[in-house]
């Protein structure tokens, strides 16, 4: 009898591993992605929710990303026009439910998932963007239990203040029960305070040694480091300094 029940047990216990080893990763697994692609940053790896890709475009890529040993997609909820594939939001219905499938499709795969609520190309976007209806959209949708993460926007010091970003941050944390990030321009940290992660970028044409030093001084901070754009295009040695450096995660792996 007790056989029989430790092997009850024992079937039980890998069930309830088998379900905690497939849900969401943690926002310190989600360590290596890979955004860009070609020259300057030609292919644009956030863009592929887009309705402007079709499935198997977005499969294909997804698959590249693994290949290179990839475990996390950065993916823009809303970009007016920001590289190829632009010009579509989450508020809209219709890619909501395009963006629906393959979220749950690139989880299927194992691949965490970052979304980034605004991309950095249009100011006017950025100020009429309603933060609450669209992560009442993210949840409705389970998108917000899919995300490791969720960054409030990219280089968001060109377009919002700090009150409007401090604002945004506040409505996300009302949906979301995970880590918020927070993006600027090359080489500022201004409103890192706000968020629990800083996603941190400089401009290309730095060495090693200079991205370790870049990432140290992200780090002090008091933040963890996403080393998120250190170049233009996939850059292994690059991401490399930079998770030696401290950084937990990089963009260009």
């Amino acid at each position: 009898m007790r056989t029989r029940n430790t092997g009850i047990w024992l079937c039980i216990a890998a069930a309830f591993l088998a379900t905690a080893c497939s849900g969401t990763p943690s926002w310190k697994d989600c360590s290596k992605a890979s955004c860009w692609q070609g020259a300057n940053a030609g292919t644009r790896h956030m863009n592929i929710l887009s309705p402007k890709f079709d499935d198997g475009t977005f499969k294909a890529r997804v698959k590249w990303a693994k290949g290179r040993g990839c475990n996390t997609l950065h993916l823009f909820l809303v970009n007016k026009g920001d590289g190829e594939g632009c010009g579509y939001t989450a508020l809209d219905p219709a890619t909501a439910k395009v963006m629906d499938g393959r979220i749950k499709w690139a989880r299927k795969k194992g691949m965490g998932i970052v979304l980034w609520c605004m991309s950095d190309d249009s100011s006017a976007w950025a100020k009429a963007l309603d933060m609450d209806a669209l992560m009442k959209v993210c949840k409705a949708h389970g998108w917000l239990d899919a995300a490791s993460t969720v960054v409030v926007g990219l280089e968001v010091d060109e377009y919002w203040s700090a009150n409007q970003v401090a604002a945004h941050i506040a409505t996300i944390r009302r949906h979301y029960k995970g880590k918020v990030g927070v993006h600027h321009t090359s080489g500022r940290t201004t409103y890192a305070a706000m968020a629990d992660i800083l996603f941190y970028q400089v401009d290309p044409g730095k060495s090693a040694q200079q991205i370790a030093a870049e990432t140290k001084k992200a780090l002090a901070t008091g933040k963890p480091v996403n080393f998120f754009e250190l170049d233009r295009h996939e850059n292994r040695g690059l991401s490399e300094a930079a998770l030696s450096a401290g950084a937990f995660g990089v963009g260009n792996w």
